[in-house]
């Protein structure tokens, strides 16, 4: 039941940092058509989660199966490395106290950007996955990848 609890926490932890608009690292995928506009697209683990909208400058289009796919792949990541620091931390009682407190603050930041996202947010549109391929081939697109530190 514990190690059910932990996974639901982090799977839930992993979908509020997509939402947080805080990606740390993130693959932008830019692509130029001649004589037409199209979107930059965004990937922080392997599934593409998001693009611009083309409607408006403050939209994003959200990918519901690349959010939960790259927050599964996340849910594994913090998993092994609580895995590793609680072993680490094991005989200081203090220090495990210490992560508690900061694995709880994360979970509570986590739930305040989906709710914020939610809630306050209402341009964004959800879809279930992302058309790169199809758009990418269909418009005969010249893309380039880059990867992108601490923005926005």
């Amino acid at each position: 039941m514990k190690a059910l609890f932990k996974i639901i926490v982090y799977f839930i932890t992993s979908i509020g940092f997509f939402w947080s608009h805080l990606d740390f690292v993130k693959f932008a995928y830019n692509c130029h058509v001649e004589g037409d506009v199209f979107p930059d697209y965004y990937a922080a683990m392997p599934f593409i989660y998001k693009s611009d909208s083309l409607a408006s400058s403050m939209a994003t289009e959200y990918y519901v199966l690349g959010i939960l796919l790259n927050s599964i792949l996340l849910t594994l990541i913090f998993l092994y490395l609580d895995s590793l620091i609680c072993k680490f931390f094991d005989k200081k009682k203090l220090l495990l106290k210490l992560y508690f407190a900061v694995k709880i603050f994360v979970f509570l930041f986590s739930i305040l950007n989906i709710y914020f996202s939610y809630t306050f947010i209402r341009d964004d549109h959800f879809t279930f996955k992302s058309n790169f391929r199809e758009e990418i081939k269909m418009y005969k697109a010249n893309c380039k990848a880059r990867i992108v530190f601490f923005s926005r």
